[in-house]
């Protein structure tokens, strides 16, 4: 009988050293070499058990994001970046069994990201390469999430990307005006998987007003035969800076987690919240 326990206890290591439980997986930065002499970085969250979808999130603002190894784990530091540079957004979810890729700028562009690089053809290879990577390692193709100004990201690659290698486009205080552009700047009519809009009603943004949601909606509605919207209202809509978009309804401060819950069971094709309150 002792033998038999003993037999049974050496299999069970070799099991948790080939395939760990998922309890013991652990977040990773992970750098691809994609243009020459640059690299591209991301951290990578995995949920426990198997992922209920792959969302590669691009922050807002410059897109500034840095990681930093410590013995508790990773840190993150970021400047500005809201909605998808949030803590609350990714752990949300993380704990709703997504893969979450949280973007650092490539290294050539450490100092912030404008709309010329977004959209460029410099940084379709450098996220070209990250997508290819999460396809292969998840054999799922990953949802493009961009906020504010990287929402010029997502739409801009989603577009050139034609489609290819991605599960859909989520979009959050979508660019739809002002100097920076708009995501209807883009080639119309390419888009063609699901898209998900997500906006405050009250988002002082000049550059993500509220009243040009409709234009943003019925643009992608001209491919795309699934385009969706979630409104959020309320929150913590403190003014925290002179500029229109440092109100914290931009980012949905206050409720973050319950709007990334609505994303990630949007994600999965269960019913989801399409106005979000306190």
């Amino acid at each position: 009988m002792r033998m038999q326990i003993r037999i049974v206890f050496y299999l069970y290591c070799l099991i948790l050293i080939f395939f760990p439980l998922a309890s013991s997986l652990a977040d990773e930065v992970v750098t691809l070499g994609t243009r020459s002499e640059v690299t591209q970085s991301f951290l990578l969250l995995e949920p426990k058990g198997e992922p209920k979808g792959i969302i590669l999130m691009f922050p807002g603002h410059w897109g500034v994001v840095k990681f930093k190894k410590t013995d508790g784990g990773i840190t993150v530091t970021t400047e500005g970046g809201g909605f998808t540079a949030s803590i609350n957004t990714r752990t949300t979810y993380q704990k709703n069994g997504m893969v979450v890729a949280l973007l650092a700028p490539p290294s050539d562009m450490q100092g912030g990201m404008d709309t010329v690089f977004r959209s460029s053809e410099k940084y379709l290879v450098d996220i070209s390469a990250v997508i290819a990577y999460l396809n292969k390692r998840y054999q799922k193709a990953p949802y493009l999430h961009g906020h504010c100004a990287s929402s010029l990201s997502s739409a801009s690659i989603a577009t050139k990307l034609n489609n290819k290698g991605i599960s859909g486009l989520i979009l959050s205080s979508p660019r739809s005006r002002g100097r920076l552009g708009a995501v209807t700047d883009y080639t119309k009519g390419v888009i063609n998987v699901p898209v998900l809009l997500i906006q405050h009603a009250n988002d002082p943004c000049k550059g993500t007003p509220y009243r040009k949601l409709d234009k943003v909606k019925q643009f992608y509605e001209s491919s795309s035969q699934k385009v969706d919207v979630i409104i959020v209202s309320g929150g913590d809509t403190t003014q925290i800076g002179p500029k229109s978009c440092q109100n914290r309804a931009h980012s949905f401060h206050g409720l973050q987690m319950e709007t990334a819950s609505a994303i990630a069971n949007w994600i999965q094709g269960k019913d989801f919240q399409v106005q979000i309150s306190d």
